[in-house]
């Protein structure tokens, strides 16, 4: 995956809401593939790469009040 945005499959744009799933850890699912994918610390650049079909994933961050 290049990552270019020239075409669909490239997931450039692709984003997903982070949630705090069963086990209390950060996570966020793969808009392409449905895969959870977890997290200690949120990415400097808030991006995540999807590790079953490489789709790169913006992460919407948790707000917690």
């Amino acid at each position: 995956m290049s990552g270019c945005g020239s075409c669909s499959a490239c997931g450039s744009g692709d984003k997903s809401q982070e949630y705090r799933n069963e086990s209390g850890h950060s996570a966020v699912k793969c808009p392409l593939c449905d895969v959870e994918i977890t997290f200690e610390k949120m990415p400097a650049n808030r991006r995540i790469q999807c590790p079953e079909c490489g789709t790169v994933i913006e992460i919407i961050p948790l707000l917690l009040n």
